[in-house]
């Protein structure tokens, strides 16, 4: 099968392309880039054009870091470390993701943290009977991939643990 032949876009053509891109959701520079490139546009001009998106208020850094960091954080659970991993990936800059983690503290404050939230939710669905060791290293192992430091996570498995045997009702 022979590819087809994609029209070359004029600058004009590909900054409305970028603008609604951007309109529709927060994006990073660096997937505006790869947009760019599935397009077919130059590196020069798809420079350009990030510039013009960034002073016309589509594309903000910033803006898209705290994004990010909120929708993340509240509907995967997400913890600080995966947070700034991804942002690294799109090469958000230290000190925006620094600024975007830091908001993330102020929330965790007035709210519970997710993490023992989250361990309950997956505890449940850890089949039962499974050696206490086992279902510490699955919690664990969940856990640190969602982001979380080491240290909370073992005192929230712990706590989550001593609750659950708690439930069970030692007669």
């Amino acid at each position: 099968m022979i590819p087809k032949k994609r029209k070359e876009l004029t600058p004009e053509e590909a900054f409305t392309r970028l603008a609604a891109y951007c309109a529709y959701a927060e994006h990073s520079p660096h997937e505006v880039r790869t947009k760019c490139k599935t397009y077919g546009i130059s590196g020069e001009l798809c420079d350009e054009l990030i510039e013009r998106l960034e002073s016309e208020g589509y594309l903000n850094e910033k803006r898209f870091a705290h994004a990010f960091v909120r929708d993340k954080y509240r509907f995967n659970g997400w913890g600080p470390l995966r947070l700034q991993a991804e942002l690294r990936r799109h090469r958000i800059a230290s000190h925006i993701i620094d600024a975007a983690l830091e908001e993330l503290d102020e929330e965790e404050i007035q709210g519970e943290s997710p993490l023992l939230a989250l361990l309950e939710r997956k505890y449940r669905s850890i089949p039962q009977g499974l050696p206490p060791r086992k279902v510490y290293e699955r919690l664990t192992r969940f856990a640190l991939y969602r982001g979380y430091p080491y240290e909370e996570v073992r005192e929230a498995i712990s706590e989550l643990l001593a609750d659950s045997s708690d439930d069970l009702g030692d007669d």
